[in-house]
């Protein structure tokens, strides 16, 4: 049955990267690997970023992934070709197509699949590269992002879930994993248990503490900042708060190690994404341009180092953005500053001027626009922003306001809406959507041999590309079978049960052994210990590691576990 399923998970990866991809007949591995993933980035977004700061320096024709553009990234759902954060970049990392909220997961069928699948393996966590380059290869590990460090990209290399919201589930397989190197937002999820798991693992843990950050020279470090998210770069005060480039250069410095044996770095360009949610397009533009801006030092140090490859993709579009729309009349014979020029001018993302908004009385809106918008609002506009409901400072008492109730035009509930409604009532810009998209995304590649992957690209082409990198090709679902075997095949035979399950998340797992001894395997963690009742009772267990994380998933009452856990006790 195992051999099965193991034929199953090679044969279901392998069918996906064959027969149209245009990847390299032979690929040279290398070190060091770095992904770039600028979420929620579309084909448009991109093209408005190059605007956007051409305007600004006419002498900047491109931007720095411009040299590395190699072709077109097709990316879907298991089931759906507009696909989800989580599904698509889980794809990028294990191989396996899934589904809308699943982390690093084994999709479940559905009766409009994309491929065939087997229903026997749903909900089971599988193996990433990031994983499998620490657990096989001895790796070091990075994530750099502007989100909290728990949200779906991110997580997507280092946890399994199938529902991207559950911090509580991803937050501690990521700690104790663990992740070398964490550079972003979430100070709020780190609970005291966290942090003590941090530091009994020897990994310090900075708290939106920019100074330690950039100071720290050892060869592991959690930096956060914000309670969640880090603000737009647009937004950012730079005396607290880095860049990404810095995050990602602080990164690189703290993972390379000329005498180890190389690393993996997933650098994300999280608030593209967010930003082209919101239809904010100076959002849109600022964020790629930041992200870009740590590509120009991802790239720096490749082609310094001579062994480093780096594989920069969106994982989805977003929005549907246009550069230009029907009330822009003869659009071919518009100069740039009809099409940008008020777009430079706004030096706050909606969710910052708002914010702004928020912090100031209301006889200052006017001035607060034109200073950081360059917009003199018409009375129609502020009487928008006093009708919305999230406005703090409205005169109009929040039971008599328009934005409460109506949700058309400019009036709105939520204050950085309005503002970016404004903002478009200004700029030749067109959204379709505030959701995903399904069109393709770009695709970047830099290998010091330039053996790079061409043309349209499937998202699982993606993988085994980067498997090739490190000689993983094919071992992927090999190291899923090995690190997460569902708890009832590791223990046939033996007498065990699930302690506490009143909760999501139960106490342990409690596995029988001979001579009255008992095993407990915590989740989300590789902690077990190993006595009798008096022994636990006493506090006098033995305490031991598993190589890897235990995974718990309530929809299969399972805990999938590292199939040496009985060589350990026995």
């Amino acid at each position: 049955m195992i051999r099965k399923k193991i034929l199953l998970l090679v044969l279901f990866a392998l069918s996906f990267g064959t027969l149209w991809g245009q990847l390299p007949t032979t690929v040279k591995p290398v070190r060091n690997i770095i992904v770039m993933i600028p979420d929620g980035t579309s084909l448009p977004a991109l093209s408005l970023a190059r605007w956007y700061q051409r305007y600004q320096h006419p002498n900047k024709l491109h931007l720095h992934l411009d040299s590395i553009l190699c072709g077109t990234v097709l990316t879907y759902c298991s089931d759906a070709p507009i696909g989800d954060s989580a599904p698509t970049t889980s794809c990028y990392m294990t191989g396996i197509p899934s589904q809308s909220g699943f982390i690093a997961t084994y999709p479940v069928s559905t009766d409009h699949d994309l491929q065939p699948l087997d229903p026997k393996l749903a909900y089971q966590p599988l193996a990433t590269l990031l994983e499998a380059g620490k657990w096989k290869l001895g790796k070091r590990t990075g994530l750099v992002v502007t989100c909290e460090f728990t949200h779906a990209t991110p997580a997507d290399c280092s946890a399994h879930s199938y529902n991207r919201k559950k911090y509580d589930w991803i937050a501690p397989q990521i700690v104790n994993l663990p992740v070398d190197v964490v550079i972003g937002g979430g100070n709020k999820i780190i609970t005291p248990a966290l942090q003590q798991s941090l530091k009994e693992q020897g990994i310090p843990y900075f708290a939106n503490d920019l100074k330690s950050m950039r100071t720290f020279q050892g060869k592991q470090m959690w930096a956060l900042f914000g309670e969640y998210d880090m603000p737009y770069d647009l937004d950012r005060n730079p005396y607290k708060i880095p860049s990404l480039a810095e995050s990602c250069e602080k990164a690189i410095s703290l993972l390379n190690d000329p005498e180890g044996e190389g690393f993996f770095l997933m650098v994300e360009g999280s608030k593209v994404d967010w930003a082209a949610h919101a239809n904010d397009p100076v959002g849109i533009a600022s964020e790629m341009l930041a992200f870009d801006k740590a590509v120009g030092v991802a790239l720096d140090f490749a082609r310094r180092d001579g062994n480093t490859a780096i594989v920069i993709m969106p994982d989805h579009g977003n929005s549907g953005l246009s550069i230009g729309l029907q009330r822009l009349r003869h659009a071919d014979k518009q100069g740039p500053e009809v099409l940008f020029g008020q777009l430079t001018d706004i030096k706050r993302t909606a969710a910052g001027l708002a914010k702004l908004l928020n912090e100031a009385p209301n006889d200052q809106a006017r001035e607060l626009f034109h200073h950081y918008a360059a917009i003199d609002l018409s009375d129609e506009e502020l009487d928008a922003l006093y009708q919305c409901e999230e406005y703090e400072h409205s005169p109009i008492p929040l039971e008599q306001r328009k934005g409460s109730s109506a949700q058309t035009g400019l009036y709105n509930g939520s204050l950085s809406a309005v503002v970016i409604l404004i903002y478009q009532q200004h700029m030749p810009f067109g959204f379709t959507t505030h959701s995903h998209t399904g069109e393709e995304v770009f695709l970047a590649a830099y290998h010091p041999q330039d053996t790079r992957p061409m043309g349209m690209i499937l998202n699982t082409e993606i993988n085994e590309y980067l498997c090739r990198l490190w000689g993983l090709e094919g071992q992927l679902p090999l190291i899923t079978q090995e690190a997460y075997t569902p708890h009832k095949q590791l223990f046939e035979g033996y007498d065990c049960h699930i302690v506490g399950t009143e909760g999501e998340i139960p106490n342990y797992l409690e596995v029988s052994l001979a001579k009255s001894k008992k095993l407990r395997i915590y989740p989300f963690s590789p902690k077990m210990a190993i006595g009798t009742d008096k022994d636990f009772k006493r506090g006098k267990e033995k305490l031991l590691k598993a190589p890897n994380n235990a995974v718990w998933v309530d929809k299969t009452q399972t805990f999938y576990l590292n199939k040496t856990v009985l060589d350990l006790i026995l």
